[in-house]
């Protein structure tokens, strides 16, 4: 709590809290600037990449989907070999409630 932060499209901090719960930040967000970069970046696209795997050294890219997590993802099956470990799987250690809608794909 307290940890609040505004991030540029390009990672870059624009504004953060400074440790007090319940404090409100506020900061100016371009979402043009996001969507310049998604068309002219080259290789820093990230979310281009994403979906074109390779694309530097295959035309278009890779569009195929050959990592299992991604499979499992698509399938509805994704979990970490140490799931059952996890403790806090939902908010309520950090004050919020329990969710009590169940998501629906």
């Amino acid at each position: 709590m307290g940890e609040g932060m505004i991030v540029n499209f390009d990672g870059e901090p624009l504004v953060t809290g400074n440790g007090n719960p319940d404090e409100i930040i506020t900061g100016e967000v371009r979402p043009k600037l996001a969507d310049e970069a998604r068309r002219v970046w080259g290789v820093e696209n990230n979310i281009y990449q994403f979906g074109h795997r390779g694309f530097v050294a295959v035309r278009g890219g890779a569009q195929d989907c050959p990592y299992t997590y991604m499979q499992d993802l698509m399938a509805g099956k994704y979990r970490l070999p140490w799931e059952d470990e996890v403790r806090e799987k939902d908010g309520t250690s950090c004050g919020f409630p329990a969710p009590t809608r169940t998501y629906l794909a």
